[in-house]
């Protein structure tokens, strides 16, 4: 996949996701059930996990120079 194909793929999809989200609670689906029944040290753990995912997939994804 090319350098400028991520930002478009990126700039479609995720308006697509907020709208779809909006509409679901506007119908009267409550999606956050789902989030509040998982317990709060999942969150702490996975969070940092990926973040440092995504920050190793960006160091290694960047041009090298030789």
């Amino acid at each position: 996949m090319n350098r400028e194909a991520l930002p478009l793929l990126v700039g479609i999809i995720v308006p697509i996701v907020v709208v779809g989200l909006i509409v679901l609670y506007i119908s009267g689906y409550d999606i956050t059930v789902y989030f509040r029944r998982i317990s709060v040290i999942y969150y702490i753990v996975l969070i940092p996990f990926g973040l440092g995912l995504i920050a190793a997939l960006i160091w290694f994804k960047k041009p090298r120079q030789s």
